[in-house]
C-alpha cells in the first residue's frame, strides 16, 4: 500500500481544531499559583469526577509508563485529563514539564502543547475477541530524537491517529490518515519516518459482518449478546500490520522488519520471561515464576554481556516484582518489588549482578506506578489513600522523593476523615486488609453506619473498583467506609496449578473463591465492628465485577447486610453459560461450570440471585451499563417476581467501567442518596428527588413483608 496524505493534511488539521474546540478546557492543568482556600470544605461528588489523572485510573502494576523523559532528559512529557459532569466531557492535554525547576515556587511552569478530548479506550482478546472495558488506553508520549517535536496517539474523527506537536508550541497536526486505530508507534532513528502498528484487516471484516446481515447473521461463538447481535472478528484473524509514513512527502508503505521491530521488539526467545528490560549495552534482565503456575512468585535473573544468565540469589529478589529497569551503565538492575502484608509496602532496590550486592534504596506504602529513570532519579506516579496521584522524582541513592508535578493542588482544601488501616487473616489463613473511613470531624462518640467497597484499596481512595462508590464523599454523609483489599486466590496456594484454565477450575470448585473472599469480608467486618466506630445493624456493601459477585455470595449466605448496591450483575446460569456468548459459556463448562442443559439449581445455589430470590430481603441497587444489562436481567426479573425490594438503572453507551463524566457523577449521587435511606433514615429534599424517595418507600413495604414472610 502506497498512498500521500499530504492533500489531506489541512481536513486533519481541520478535524483536530474542531475537537479541540469540544473538548476545550482552560483548567487542564492548574493555574499557577494555586494555593488551598483558607476555610477547607467537604469534598463532594463532583469534586471527586473533576479530578486530574496522569496514566491509568487504578493502581496497575506493569513495565509500560504514561511519562516520556526528552533526549536530553531535562523533560518529561504526558498527558493529563479532566472530567466535566456538567457538560459531559473529558478534556485531555499533552503536558511538558520540566524536570530541574521549582513548579511550586513559580520559576518552572507546565505547559500545554495540545489539548483534546476523552482517551481511546484500551481493549483486550477474551476467549479470542476483541472487548473493550471502558477503561482509557495508556497514552505514552514519544519525543522526537532532535527534541524538537512530540508524537503522541489521539482520536481524530473516530479513529486513533499518531500526532506530531512541535514542543515550542508552534503546532501540531496527524501524521498519519489510518482508517483504522492505530495501536502503537516509533519513530526513525533520524527523525524523519514514523512506524506504526493498525489492522487493516478490520475493515474488510465489518464489510464482511454488514453483507451478512442482509440475508442473516449466523449465531454462534463469535457473538456477544450482552452487547449486541452482530458476529465480532476473531482477533487472530485480524493481525497488526506494519506501516512506514515519511513526513516529508506523507507517502505511506509497508514497513520492513526492522522498522517493525522498532515498534514491537522481538521477546526473548523464553517465553516463560516476563518483566524484561533490556540496557544499551546489550545486558538483559527479567523476571521468571519460581514454579510452574502463573501464580507463583517471580524471580529476577541477569544477564550481563559476555556471561551466562544469572539469578539473583538475595530473597528480596524473589516475590511480587512490578518494574525492573537498567541503570545508564548497563551494570546495575534497579527493581520494584511489593512486599509486606498482602503486599501493601512498594519496595525500590539495587542489584549489581557483577557483584551480587543488594541494596533497599527506598519503601513505602504509598502506590508507585509508571516509574521511568531519569538519570540519577526515578520518576514515578505516587499516590496514597488521602492523596491523589502526582509526579515524583525518587532520588536513587537516597530514596528521597520530590514533587515534580501536582495536578490536583486544589485537593488541600479538602476535609478528609481519618483513616485507619486494619489488618486480618480469613478462614484459609490468607491475608487481607481494608482502610477504615471516617467522616470528618468525627468525635467517636457514636456508631456510624458503615458502607463496604471492593475489592482493592492500593492507592487514592476515590471510589472502589470501577469508580463508582465515592469514598469520601460518603464519609462527608456520615458513614463509616471500609475500603476493602481482597486476599490472595486460592488457588495460588493450591499446589499442582500449572496455568489460568487450572486456577480457575480451582477457584470455582465448590465456589472455593467466593467462600475465601467472603470469609475475608466477614472478619474484615468484625474488624471494623471492633473499632467501636461501626454499627454492625447498619452495614451496606458495594461492587462491581468480582466485588458485585462477592455482594451475590453474601446475601445468599449471611444476614450481616442492611442495603446492597451493585455495578454488574450477575453470576447465573443463564447469564454465565448463555448470554454472555457462548465462547464464555463453553469457557466455564471447560472450567467445570455445569452446562444450562442440565438446570443444575443446587450447583447455583451458593451465589444465585434468582435461584435465591425468595429467600432474599435485602434492597438491591442495580447501576449497570447498558452492554451488561442482559446479563442481569434472569437476577432482577426474579427478585421482580418475588415481590422484592430491587431498583435497576441502565447506562447508555457505557462498558464494564463506565467513562462518561455524567454518568458517574450520577452514580455516585444516586449511590449516597440509597445508602442514606436505607442505612440512616435520610432524604435529600431537593424537589427533583421526590420520586426517587416515592419508589423507595415502595420497596421498603416489599422488604417489610419479606422479611416478615422469611422470619421464623
Amino acid at each position: 500500500m502506497v498512498r500521500t496524505i499530504a492533500s489531506l493534511l489541512a481536513i486533519v488539521a481541520a478535524s483536530i481544531g474542531a475537537e479541540t474546540a469540544l473538548a476545550a478546557c482552560d483548567d487542564a492543568v492548574p493555574k499557577q499559583g494555586i494555593v488551598a482556600a483558607h476555610e477547607r470544605r467537604d469534598i463532594s461528588p463532583a469534586d471527586l469526577v473533576r479530578l486530574r489523572d496522569i496514566g491509568l485510573p487504578d493502581v496497575v502494576s506493569g513495565k509500560v509508563s504514561p511519562f516520556a523523559l526528552s533526549p536530553d532528559g531535562r523533560s518529561i512529557a504526558f498527558v493529563v485529563t479532566r472530567a466535566e459532569p456538567t457538560d459531559n466531557t473529558i478534556c485531555s492535554a499533552l503536558v511538558v514539564v520540566p524536570l530541574d525547576g521549582d513548579i511550586a515556587g513559580g520559576k518552572a511552569r507546565p505547559r500545554v502543547l495540545d489539548i483534546g478530548g476523552a482517551l481511546p479506550f484500551s481493549r483486550g482478546v477474551y476467549r479470542g475477541l476483541f472487548i473493550k472495558s471502558g477503561v482509557p488506553a495508556l497514552i505514552t508520549p514519544v519525543w522526537s530524537p532532535d527534541g524538537k517535536s512530540i508524537a503522541y496517539r489521539k482520536t481524530v474523527s473516530g479513529i486513533v491517529q499518531v500526532i506530531q506537536v512541535n514542543v515550542d508550541g508552534s503546532g501540531a497536526a496527524a501524521v498519519t490518515r489510518s482508517e483504522t486505530d492505530i495501536e502503537d508507534f516509533s519513530w526513525s532513528p533520524d527523525g524523519s519516518q514514523f512506524t506504526y502498528l493498525a489492522r487493516p484487516g478490520e475493515l474488510e471484516s465489518r464489510r464482511r459482518t454488514e453483507a451478512a446481515g442482509r440475508s442473516g447473521w449466523l449465531y454462534d461463538s463469535s457473538v456477544l449478546p450482552n452487547e449486541s447481535l452482530d458476529p465480532r472478528a476473531w482477533a487472530k484473524g485480524i493481525p497488526l500490520k506494519a506501516f512506514t509514513v515519511d513526513l516529508s512527502t506523507g507517502a505511506t508503505r509497508a514497513a520492513t522488519e526492522d522498522e517493525r521491530l522498532r515498534v514491537f521488539p522481538a521477546p526473548l526467545t523464553d517465553t516463560s520471561y516476563e518483566m524484561e528490560a533490556r540496557a544499551g549495552n546489550g545486558a538483559t534482565a527479567w523476571t521468571q515464576r519460581s514454579g510452574g503456575g502463573p501464580e507463583s512468585e517471580q524471580r529476577l535473573w541477569a544477564t550481563l554481556p559476555g556471561r551466562e544468565k544469572q539469578a539473583c540469589a538475595h530473597a528480596e529478589c524473589t516475590g511480587r516484582i512490578v518494574q525492573t529497569w537498567w541503570d545508564s551503565a548497563g551494570s546495575s538492575v534497579m527493581f520494584l518489588r511489593r512486599q509486606g502484608w498482602n503486599k501493601e509496602v512498594w519496595a525500590l532496590y539495587h542489584w549489581s549482578p557483577g557483584t551480587n550486592g543488594l541494596a533497599l534504596i527506598t519503601q513505602t506504602p504509598d502506590a508507585l506506578t509508571g516509574c521511568l529513570p531519569a538519570g540519577k532519579e526515578l520518576i514515578c506516579g505516587r499516590e496514597n489513600a488521602v492523596m491523589p496521584r502526582r509526579v515524583v522524582a525518587i532520588d536513587l541513592r537516597s530514596g528521597k522523593s520530590r514533587t515534580v508535578f501536582d495536578p490536583n493542588p486544589e485537593f488541600a482544601q479538602f476535609r478528609l476523615g481519618k483513616v485507619q488501616r486494619l489488618r486480618w487473616i480469613n478462614d484459609r489463613g490468607l491475608p487481607a486488609w481494608g482502610d477504615l473511613v471516617l467522616p470528618p470531624g468525627y468525635d467517636g462518640k457514636s456508631r456510624l453506619p458503615l458502607v463496604i467497597t471492593q475489592y482493592h484499596s492500593k492507592g487514592f481512595l476515590r471510589g472502589g473498583t470501577g469508580d463508582d462508590y465515592p469514598v469520601f464523599p460518603l464519609a462527608t454523609r456520615g458513614f463509616a467506609v471500609l475500603s476493602f483489599e481482597r486476599p490472595p486466590t486460592v488457588s495460588s496456594i493450591t499446589p499442582g496449578v500449572t496455568d489460568w484454565d487450572e486456577a480457575l477450575t480451582v477457584q470455582f470448585k465448590d465456589w472455593a473463591e467466593r467462600r475465601s473472599i467472603f470469609s475475608s469480608l466477614d472478619r474484615g467486618i468484625d474488624k471494623a465492628v471492633a473499632t467501636g466506630f461501626v454499627d454492625p445493624g447498619r452495614i451496606g456493601i458495594t461492587g462491581l465485577s468480582d466485588g458485585a459477585s462477592t455482594i451475590e455470595f453474601a446475601l445468599v449466605n449471611s444476614r450481616r447486610f442492611a442495603a446492597a448496591a451493585m455495578s454488574t450483575c450477575c453470576d447465573d446460569m443463564l447469564s454465565s453459560m448463555v448470554l454472555g456468548g457462548f465462547a464464555w459459556g463453553e469457557h466455564n463448562i471447560k472450567i467445570g461450570l455445569p452446562p444450562s442443559v442440565d438446570n443444575d439449581r443446587d450447583y447455583w445455589r451458593p451465589v444465585s440471585l434468582s435461584v435465591n430470590a425468595r429467600k432474599i430481603d435485602i434492597p438491591i441497587l442495580m447501576q449497570l451499563a447498558d452492554r451488561e444489562t442482559l446479563l442481569a436481567l434472569p437476577a432482577f426479573g426474579a427478585l421482580r417476581e418475588a415481590g422484592k425490594p430491587a431498583e435497576m438503572f441502565v447506562y447508555p453507551d457505557e462498558y464494564h467501567d463506565k467513562w462518561q463524566p455524567a454518568h458517574r457523577l450520577a452514580v455516585y449521587q444516586r449511590g449516597i442518596d440509597w445508602f442514606s435511606y436505607w442505612l440512616r433514615g435520610t432524604r435529600d429534599p431537593d424537589p427533583a428527588k421526590q420520586d426517587q424517595y416515592a419508589r423507595w418507600d415502595g420497596l421498603r413495604t416489599l422488604r417489610d413483608k419479606a422479611r416478615a414472610l422469611n422470619s421464623p
